[in-house]
């Protein structure tokens, strides 16, 4: 039934898979099935990472609310480990007010887009399901896309972004890296260079670096923005991150937006209302984990298992049958071409589904193609889908084995 007086929002694609499945029986916890649909690293105790938070306790001041900006000595704390970790060297240093906490990356980034003028907002496509709802939620912004291809790895070309840019009349870009879903990763002099054409076009880079840590370089390594940026208040830059992805604390949804303290007054502003502010109890417990020192111990412990888990994964895709435009270098997903799959399975959909009867849930790959208000009728990546390693890697084996086999079986 149409209902004149409320706009419909599709349900991004996350949900809708887990909808799917759970027509099918699927509910969190259910160990029948197989999850590599979901974003989540695996939660648990992991060999050389900081131990698990396991217990909390909760005073009384805590069961009220917090600032909507963020409890202060945690926003201290995120910029003293960004100035920590990407900051030595240069001479300005973030502090608390160049910090806005938010109950999770959407909600982040949906404070920084609510708080923009009617202006054009570039997008990668692919890239992550829940920005089209976003772009798509608020009249302030135009959805512009900027499209990404196979033969480049999914990666951007600097002289065409910046044409873009200009032939659009683009004022801020808003991307994931590294690349949910394709592991890209826009790093050193790439970076660097990003960096500097948002300086040299004016326009606002917000930059979503959830995967920040999970970098399969030959040396270890941390990715931000940050290291590139001189001028905190004049470069127009805002970094997108949080417990959720690097942590391995997704339940927690403590997030933050970091950049030029003017625009963090205006996102808080925009909290005031639309959401309230972020766990008052959580943030009070981040705020011990929340460190260059701790990040770093977490972020070689994930590097190693999740290197393993990638090269394992990987190497079992490509004697199935599978596609890689590239192998992802970073995030913990394999993006994959199943066109030459036997007929029954040869489309995202049509995997996705089949997959289903195997207990094996994995996200097509139309659900990136972010089309911001269905401006678009063409469509892509359906030969495409996203599946993630973040679960352990005994709960990843089980699954590909279940993969491999139903392909075998379309086989005969």
């Amino acid at each position: 039934m149409e209902i004149a007086e409320f706009k419909k929002y599709e349900k991004s694609g996350i949900v809708y898979i887990t909808e799917r499945a759970m027509q099918l029986g699927f509910y969190y916890g259910n160990k029948d099935w197989i999850n590599l649909g979901q974003g989540a690293a695996e939660a648990g105790e992991i060999k050389g990472a900081l131990p698990r938070v396991n217990s909390i306790k909760i005073n009384t001041e805590q069961h009220g609310y917090a600032p909507v900006g963020g409890l202060k000595k945690l926003r201290e704390n995120v910029a003293l480990m960004y100035n920590d970790l990407f900051r030595k060297n240069q001479k300005l240093k973030y502090t608390y007010k160049n910090v806005d906490i938010a109950g999770g990356g959407r909600m982040a980034i949906s404070r920084i887009i609510a708080a923009m003028r009617n202006i054009n907002v570039g997008y990668f496509v692919p890239d992550y399901t829940s920005y089209e709802g976003i772009l798509s939620g608020f009249n302030n912004v135009k959805p512009i896309p900027i499209f990404l291809n196979a033969k480049n790895g999914f990666q951007y070309d600097c002289k065409e972004l910046k044409q873009k840019i200009k032939q659009e009349n683009i004022k801020a870009l808003l991307l994931s890296n590294p690349s949910n879903p394709t592991g890209a990763v826009i790093q050193g002099e790439n970076l660097k260079k990003l960096v500097e054409l948002a300086k040299k076009e004016k326009f606002y880079l917000i930059i979503d670096e959830f995967y920040f840590n999970y970098i399969y370089n030959k040396k270890f390594k941390l990715v931000s923005s940050a290291e590139f940026i001189n001028d905190i208040e004049r470069d127009r830059i805002i970094i997108i991150s949080g417990l959720s992805k690097s942590w391995r604390y997704s339940g927690w949804r403590v997030c933050w937006a970091v950049g030029p303290q003017k625009i963090m007054e205006f996102s808080s502003g925009v909290g005031s209302f639309l959401d309230g502010g972020a766990n008052n109890p959580l943030q009070k417990v981040a705020i011990k984990l929340i460190s260059a020192e701790k990040i770093l111990k977490e972020s070689r412990a994930i590097q190693k298992l999740f290197k393993e888990k990638r090269d394992y994964i990987a190497k079992r895709f490509k004697k199935m049958g599978f596609i890689f435009a590239s192998e992802p270098n970073g995030a913990f997903y394999c993006w994959l071409n199943v066109k030459n799959l036997p007929k029954e399975i040869n489309s995202g959909i049509k995997f996705f589904e089949r997959m289903l009867k195997e207990k094996v849930i994995v996200v097509p790959g139309k659900f990136f193609d972010l089309n911001p208000h269905k401006q678009r009728k063409e469509k892509n990546f359906t030969d495409y889908i996203r599946c993630g390693y973040g679960p352990k890697m005994e709960i990843l084996k089980i699954g590909l084995n279940r993969i491999e086999k139903a392909i075998k079986n379309c086989k005969k």
